[in-house]
């Protein structure tokens, strides 16, 4: 379990690809090769914290939007730590909007974990990104963990509730439907894996 807790993002980015990029946690489901273990699978779900958060789910890949945003700045002047944080702060709240080719918008801030001073995360309400629930997306990807790997209905509501309770401490729910935010994301996956293309 440890590969999956190392960052895809290089150095001085820092960018928590649990809860913001969708490919990532798709490859994770179709290359994961531990066992189910309740702990091993908690420990990569607290990364996604417990408030909402935004969800890229366009195609550029994490070290292709840390070189992206790396040469925008670079062209700025704008990479090094100094530069970097005194731009940062000359904004009233703290933060900088960044167009990518895609057209999808992302937010830098300053990080805080050493080496890593250039926080990156996706806008909210923009293209190509997703608004939910940690809740909702740690339980989609679980669900979706376990159908692909057992052939089994990621809308399994008995699955469903015992992935919350047994690895995210979650109380149970009564059903999902495809109208409701979970079921949209646990399709979301579920197309994109294969599970319902029959």
């Amino acid at each position: 379990m440890k590969r999956l807790m190392e960052s895809p993002a290089p150095k001085p980015f820092l960018f928590n690809f649990w809860k913001h990029h969708f490919l990532f946690l798709l490859n994770e489901i179709k290359t994961f090769s531990s066992e189910f273990e309740s702990e091993a699978l908690r420990s990569p779900m607290q990364k996604i914290g417990n408030s909402t958060t935004d969800l890229y789910t366009g195609t550029m890949s994490i070290p292709e939007i840390s070189e992206f945003c790396k040469s925008k700045l670079v062209e700025d002047s704008r990479f090094e730590k100094d530069s970097y944080t005194k731009w940062i702060r000359q904004h009233p709240e703290s933060y900088r909007e960044m167009l990518f080719p895609d057209q999808s918008v992302w937010i830098l801030k300053i990080g805080v974990e050493k080496e890593r001073h250039i926080h990156i995360h996706p806008g909210r309400n923009v293209r190509h990104t997703v608004r939910v629930k940690a809740n909702i997306l740690k339980t989609a990807y679980l669900a979706n963990l376990f159908a692909y790997k057992y052939q089994k209905s990621p809308m399994d509501i008995d699955l469903i509730n015992l992935l919350r309770k047994d690895v995210l401490d979650l109380s149970p729910i009564k059903f999902v439907t495809m109208n409701h935010e979970l079921g949209k994301m646990i399709y979301l996956f579920g197309e994109n894996l294969g599970i319902f293309n029959t």
